[in-house]
């Protein structure tokens, strides 16, 4: 009986041409779709600091952009660690995320839907 190593230990030449163009594709799309979130995170983090710096601080509003982009934080999180990479407090450093979106990471609450009167 003979035993092949995970495929993470696997060298690149041991995958046929398909395998490694379908390798390349998932690869790209995962870089892809990390760009595309860590974009997201930045603009949800602007609106945060547009807020704090205008007489809307600790408003609703407020609330509600840190639950956004504490969301946003959670959505990175999720796809770089698919991507193998870490989120740690280099991470938050070079996004300057804020200790209270830290602490909202994780989906955002999203108001009931209000029942049908009838």
């Amino acid at each position: 009986m003979s035993l092949r190593p995970p495929r993470r230990f696997a060298n690149a030449s041991d995958l046929d041409p398909v395998e490694k163009a379908l390798e390349y594709e998932v690869l790209a799309e995962k870089a892809s779709t990390l760009g595309r979130l860590q974009g997201k995170l930045e603009r949800a983090l602007a609106l945060v600091s547009e807020c704090e710096g205008s007489a809307e601080a600790n408003t609703e509003r407020h609330e509600r952009l840190l639950e956004e982009a504490g969301e946003a934080l959670w959505y990175v999180a999720i796809q770089r660690d698919l991507c193998g990479l870490r989120v740690d407090a280099a991470f938050y450093r070079t996004f300057q995320v804020p200790k209270a979106v830290i602490n909202r990471m994780g989906p955002a609450r999203r108001p009931a839907p209000h029942a049908a009167n009838g």
